[in-house]
């Protein structure tokens, strides 16, 4: 694994500083498997925006003019799931120095269709009843695991079949490294009459190696921003801020402390 050295220490800081209320953490900084060369990004999971819930009438009120707009949102969130997967693939390939793969040429690949054949897709409805109904998924990704209602963290957390999918998909891509993200749009802090709220991005990155062990996890979310709801634009603007926000994750991610910077402190 690359040592950084104190320049690029001094670099991490900075960006860090320059983040402001942004909070980008490395929950496991990324392991490669040995000799990896080549990485596939199974995709993007774009969840419904999780809507405030207190004050109960000013949150009734603000989330009104979200789900007005939720024709125009779902719309979005499908489309960003495939920008976001293939800008994803893109940082990946720069930042870990690995053979990237994400769309159409993971579709050339032998084994491709077989896995997408046995993909789950009922899960990622939530609420058929909502204006926000499901998490959106893009279809030149594969979907690979089970979920109950778009629960992809619960999976992630406690389901027994994860390894397995995860090095059936490594041995039918012909990788080393599965990638994949999840990110969902969050709204709270509604003032009175719901006038305004404060929304932000949240993002995760996962790596997954091919004996099917967590390989790097990094979360980040956009500072708050104060919207009064009623314009799509508000939202886009916000959806937009996604690749600043995955080059500081995709940086925690493969921060590893110089250890020639530990021997000078100590001495």
């Amino acid at each position: 694994m690359n040592i950084i050295r104190p320049i690029a220490l001094l670099s991490f800081a900075l960006l860090l500083q320059a983040c402001g209320n942004l909070r980008i953490k490395a929950y496991q900084t990324y392991q490669a498997p040995a000799e990896a060369q080549n990485l596939v990004v199974t995709g993007f999971y774009m969840a419904p925006p999780v809507l405030p819930e207190v004050p109960a009438v000013d949150a009734e009120n603000f989330n009104k003019k979200v789900n007005a707009l939720s024709d125009k949102l779902n719309a979005a969130l499908e489309a960003n799931s495939d920008a976001y997967a293939q800008t994803l693939a893109t940082g990946l390939q720069m930042q870990l120095n690995i053979n990237s793969l994400y769309g159409d040429k993971v579709s050339e690949l032998p084994r491709y269709d077989r896995l997408k054949q046995k993909e789950e897709l009922e899960g990622l409805v939530v609420n058929k009843k909502s204006a926000f109904p499901r998490v959106y998924f893009p279809a030149a990704g594969i979907q690979l695991f089970e979920l109950e209602q778009g629960d992809l963290q619960g999976y992630l957390e406690e389901s027994p079949r994860l390894r397995s999918a995860i090095r059936g998909a490594t041995k039918g891509l012909n990788c080393e490294v599965v990638a994949f993200g999840y990110a969902r749009l969050v709204l709270d802090k509604v003032t009175t009459y719901g006038e305004k709220a404060n929304i932000r991005l949240l993002v995760d990155i996962y790596l997954y190696d091919d004996s099917g062990k967590l390989a790097g996890h990094a979360y980040g979310e956009t500072e708050p921003i104060t919207i009064t709801g009623e314009s799509f634009s508000d939202y886009k603007q916000v959806l937009d801020a996604y690749t600043q926000l995955q080059n500081e994750i995709l940086t925690a991610l493969t921060f590893v402390e110089s250890e020639d910077v530990d021997e000078e402190e100590d001495a």
